[in-house]
């Protein structure tokens, strides 16, 4: 493997060419701190994540037989942005999060720092042609250890490998994974049986927005308490309360939620690795299944549960994968533009879509006390006709980052978030910070 470039992930390819229908996938992480890091520092912190992560450092070039990510020449200080204080700190946040990644011409790594009252706020951008939302974390991780001059909470992981990330899975996993397998080329039928959205979000010819819901701690406790009886866990509730929302969107058939797994955890072991290793599933919802949140979030555990004993989430990534192994990546291209309308229209067309981070605590546990708050914008999608929820939990809270994309107006995140508040049987916000557009 050449030192100035190496071949692209399949995952790499068939993410690029959908950026051509869906827009940049760009991820934001928003995070305040307690101290203002001089340019240089935030330099060295590059530096440092792009020695742990060589995939940083390059631009993706596709080709014709492989596509390639090659050394950007241009000096690291290209993909950093330190401005003084702005008349308007979010219109300022906003405009860095509107502002793509070109990853044929530069890094797939931006960092952003900003002057505010007592500190400053990071913004990393990442592609996610690059990396998914558990390689942001790693990125964050280990940016905050180069700031601080702390550990890591985990050993780098070059390889950006789906194999890699299955690393923990053996031939005696093989009559699972073909029985899952086929499973997932059934899934299409089984999705075409639910019910068509009849009753769409609010649309508008406006820029995409976003808006964050936190729920506190006391909350969160409640929503446990009320799901803990039925087995469920958070995610379970995430996914019912958007079973429960979708409920009002369609007239009949089970209701459809996708939703991500982070196949790292098929790995053997932790590792922080900058790639695309997660993989999104179904969860159909018999609508007779929908009632309470503690109802919907028992039959929704009973769905995620099935398929976190077999191995649902390997083989749904795999199926696909499978089907390019060895071809050039200019057809794995084209066939990914045959893929979208089965793997990305047909459920969102039913149903709606949560990624689910997991807890940011340890990732960002290199920061120390300095954080303040953490916030994500993106995916920044396009061409969707309903908003997205990315979820994380950070000290002890939940909090829920709404997008909606180019064409969809603000107010269809007000009805998201309006939604979701009764869903998860929550009481009408009482404090200005608690959400905002």
């Amino acid at each position: 493997m050449s030192y100035r470039a190496f071949p692209a992930e399949l995952s790499d390819a068939a993410l690029f060419s959908a950026t051509e229908r869906y827009g940049d996938l760009g991820v934001h992480a928003i995070v305040d701190v307690r101290r203002r890091f001089p340019r240089d520092e935030i330099e060295h912190a590059v530096q440092g994540a792009i020695a742990a992560f060589p995939v940083l450092g390059r631009r993706y070039e596709p080709g014709a037989w492989r596509d390639r990510w090659r050394v950007v020449e241009g000096p690291v200080g290209d993909a950093i942005h330190v401005g003084d204080a702005a008349a308007d700190l979010e219109d300022a946040t906003a405009a860095w999060a509107r502002r793509p990644i070109d990853v044929t011409r530069e890094r797939p790594i931006r960092v952003t720092s900003l002057t505010r009252p007592g500190g400053s706020r990071l913004i990393l951008s990442l592609s996610h042609i690059a990396a998914d939302g558990g390689g942001m974390a790693a990125v964050g991780n280990v940016l905050g250890a180069r700031l601080y001059g702390v550990p890591t909470i985990a050993p780098v992981e070059r390889r950006r490998s789906v194999s890699a990330a299955l690393a923990g899975l053996g031939w005696r996993h093989l009559p699972v994974l073909a029985r899952d397998a086929l499973g997932t080329l059934g899934m299409p039928l089984r999705l075409l049986r639910a019910g068509k959205r009849d009753r769409p979000f609010s649309t508008g010819r406006g820029e995409a927005s976003w808006r964050h819901l936190r729920i506190r701690s006391a909350d969160l406790e409640q929503i446990k308490a009320r799901c803990r009886p039925a087995g469920a866990s958070v995610n379970d509730a995430l996914i019912a309360a958007l079973a429960r929302v979708a409920t009002t969107r369609s007239s009949s058939g089970p209701v459809v939620v996708m939703y991500t797994m982070d196949l790292r955890r098929y790995a053997g072991a932790p590792r922080l690795t900058a790639a695309n290793t997660s993989t999104i599933l179904v969860a159909i919802v018999p609508r007779e299944s929908v009632g309470d949140l503690a109802t919907t979030a028992g039959a929704v555990a009973a769905i995620t549960a099935k398929q976190r004993r077999g191995l649902v989430g390997p083989a749904s990534i795999l199926v696909p994968l499978s089907m390019a192994v060895g071809a050039p990546h200019a057809w794995v291209r084209q066939m990914t533009h045959w893929l979208e309308p089965v793997l990305v229209d047909l459920p969102l067309r039913r149903g709606l879509m949560v990624t689910n981070i997991g807890r940011l605590d340890d990732g960002l546990a290199t920061f120390g006390e300095d954080i303040e708050s953490v916030r994500v914008i993106g995916p920044s999608v396009r061409g969707v006709d309903v908003p997205t929820v990315v979820a994380f939990g950070f000290r002890g809270e939940l909090h829920l980052q709404l997008f909606a994309a180019p064409g969809l107006a603000p107010a269809a995140l007000e009805e998201l978030e309006s939604g979701l508040r009764r869903a998860l049987e929550l009481d009408e916000p009482h404090d200005p910070d608690e959400c905002h557009a």
